[in-house]
């Protein structure tokens, strides 16, 4: 990986012919190839894992295959564009490659405001498009959650323990009821919001367990459906080794009176997930937001989501689950719900439904006060980077990117049957 600065090693890139790879074809990637364009460096390449993106351009240069990848001469340098940091160096590795980097002061170097106009949240690119906006904050964000895989990837040798981020299940209720929701909201008949007493508990042991973490995540369902929100985000500010609070959102409810006044703090800011006409008060949240000097982030929902299937389990080889597992984009997402700390949301609504058998050796009970906090830190560090499948594996397709995809947000009106 690179390891000296961006701007000094600028200098080796232009003065060889080498080709230059982006493997990541997607808005990171995007972010990447304005980044290198800024300092004169040509890409020669997109790569990607994802087969309905190889052989076609984008941003207006042919994507490969990992195969065709593999055939570039062996001084190719290889920039990894996306937060697939250990699966794709390992894969790059054994092609023989040398010249493997990340993005870090890449991006760190580079001046994404110039010539650009943020007031407006939109920055030009080269495939710009009313729907699809980079805003300062994004790019400040997605740059940190970047160096965070990269810290996770190297395993961190020193004593220091610092986490990427962490879901912080506030509510099982949604405003919404997508029929195939990862989070798996859809299948709750009385949803009901989570114990604060439980929750502040286990926070707290938590960070006593960790030096840094770059955010916490409030999640739901939709967090602004718990009128008691405020007080879990006038909590978890006062974290001073937490980096950022954010708050999903899917911009159906306008915050009012404490679940405001809450988000006028620097550390927080709003995610949003715009769902078209279904995402009712859009508007009315980007003006209410803008005029109370609050930071949020609004995107459109992604066109196509992962089909994780019907919580059904089924017989699968060692190998298999261990690809499932590595070739998952919710491997990390580290979720906590009543008290218990999971490896993914999946994970963490299937047993709290009751769909997914519990199993000891894939949680951290944060609310296990018999366990000394030494102990439970050494817990969680190994947690944090185990790197084996879990038994939820065993009920769920996976969520690789561009794997068994369905069409995203189709609303059911009631919710599913677990058990068909």
């Amino acid at each position: 990986m690179l390891t000296d600065t961006f701007d000094n090693f600028a200098d080796t890139l232009k003065s060889n012919s080498a080709p230059v790879v982006l493997f990541g074809a997607g808005d990171f990637g995007e972010r990447a190839l304005y980044a290198l364009k800024k300092h004169d460096i040509p890409v020669s390449f997109f790569c990607d894992s994802y087969e309905d993106k190889q052989g076609k351009l984008f941003c207006g240069i042919k994507t490969l295959s990992p195969g065709e990848l593999s055939k570039l001469a062996p001084d190719t340098h290889v920039f990894i564009s996306n937060n697939y940091i250990a699966q794709v160096s390992s894969l790059v590795e054994k092609m023989g490659f040398k010249n493997i980097h990340n993005c870090v002061d890449l991006l760190e170097s580079t001046d994404f405001c110039e010539g650009n106009d943020f007031s407006k949240g939109s920055l030009s690119s080269m495939r710009h498009s009313a729907s699809h906006q980079w805003s300062s904050l994004k790019i400040k964000r997605e740059v940190a959650i970047h160096k965070y895989s990269c810290d996770k990837a190297a395993k961190e040798s020193s004593a220091e323990f610092n986490m990427k981020f962490m879901d912080i299940v506030i509510t099982e209720r949604c405003s919404l009821k997508c029929r195939d929701c990862a989070n798996l909201m859809q299948y709750y008949t009385k949803p009901k919001n989570s114990d604060l007493d439980l929750l502040f508990k286990s926070t707290d042991r938590l960070m006593k367990c960790i030096d840094r973490i770059g955010e916490l995540r409030v999640m739901g369902g939709d967090p602004l459906m718990n009128d008691q929100m405020f007080k879990v985000v006038n909590k978890l500010v006062k974290y001073e080794h937490a980096e950022n609070i954010v708050i999903y959102t899917n911009a159906k409810i306008l915050p009012k009176g404490e679940n405001l006044t809450c988000l006028k703090n620097d550390k927080v800011s709003l995610l949003i997930t715009d769902y078209g006409d279904l995402s009712t008060k859009h508007d009315e949240l980007i003006e209410l937001l803008d005029s109370n000097n609050i930071l949020y982030i609004t995107e459109p929902v992604l066109e196509n989501w992962q089909d994780v299937g019907a919580l059904k389990y089924e017989q699968k080889t060692t190998g298999e689950l261990t690809q499932l597992f590595n070739s998952c984009c919710a491997n990390d997402i580290l979720t906590l719900l009543d008290g218990k700390l999971y490896r993914c949301p999946t994970a963490a609504h299937g047993e709290n439904l009751g769909a997914i058998p519990p199993d000891a050796k894939d949680i951290v009970d944060l609310s296990d006060e018999s366990i000394s906090i030494e102990e439970t830190r050494e817990k969680l560090r190994d947690f944090y980077h185990n790197e084996t499948y879990i038994s939820a594996c065993s009920y769920c397709k996976g969520r690789e990117f561009g794997i068994g995809i369905v069409k995203s947000a189709i609303q059911t009106k009631k919710p599913l049957p677990l058990f068909v």
